[in-house]
């Protein structure tokens, strides 16, 4: 029954107050403007909704072993703001802006989460390096796709057996969404021109191999379901 009116009805990230009297300006003030988007279960989410992801949990299902990716969605820049004043109260306001970032990602409620074995990250990066290579000719002449390949042949981003055997799970959880984050960056400007129709002729005849991988990062991101209130 609980879970039901949770997904029922628009929730908001959940951030840490300073104060009860701030809490409930800034409730008062989100619950007329912003409404949890609805409909993302079992849809691929566009990528350029996507603020980034976040892996910072694992879980046990059916014998295996599941990591589990928080996805957050793009917010508006008055949303962003309001949560900037709040967090300029909080004794984490001394953090470097990179650490502040990551501090006010760990307290907001992600707006779906998707379930992946290890091996399905490790499929997804050897996918997109086949597709990177699979057309050298225009890699050679292409800086998009060049930043690509070399982001997915990067030392941080190989080894993944031997760092996943000899590294803690806070360091695989670091591994994974380095790695999400890093090829959403690189692939959702071409979803972008796609999207709205903004295509080059030389982009139309020959740069689909980020497009390709982007349709591959989308799957992969299919959400798995709506999570219910709590923080992940």
């Amino acid at each position: 029954m609980s879970r039901a009116n949770s997904e029922s009805s628009p929730t908001s990230p959940q951030i840490v107050m300073p104060s009860q009297t701030t809490a409930d300006v800034l409730e008062s003030t989100t619950s007329r403007s912003y409404t949890k988007p609805c409909g993302l279960r079992s849809s691929i989410v566009p990528l350029q909704r996507l603020e980034c992801v976040r892996v910072a949990k694992k879980i046990q299902r059916n014998g295996h072993r599941f990591y589990v990716a928080a996805a957050f969605l793009q917010r508006s820049a008055a949303r962003r703001r309001l949560s900037e004043c709040v967090y300029k109260t909080l004794p984490a306001s001394k953090l470097s802006p990179q650490a502040m970032r990551d501090f006010m990602m760990t307290e907001r409620e992600p707006d779906f989460v998707v379930e992946r074995r290890f091996s399905e990250f490790r499929h997804l990066r050897n996918d997109a390096v086949a597709l990177a290579r699979s057309n050298g000719a225009h890699v050679k002449t292409c800086p998009d796709c060049q930043d690509l390949l070399r982001m997915l042949l990067s030392s941080k981003h190989r080894n993944w057996t031997v760092k996943r055997m000899f590294g803690n799970k806070e360091h695989q959880f670091a591994l994974l969404t380095t790695f999400v984050n890093d090829l959403l960056t690189l692939t959702v400007s071409v979803v972008e021109c796609v999207s709205c129709g903004n295509v080059t002729e030389d982009m139309d005849k020959s740069c689909r191999i980020r497009e390709q991988v982007a349709e591959r990062l989308e799957e992969f991101l299919k959400p798995s379901y709506e999570p219910t209130l709590g923080i992940i």
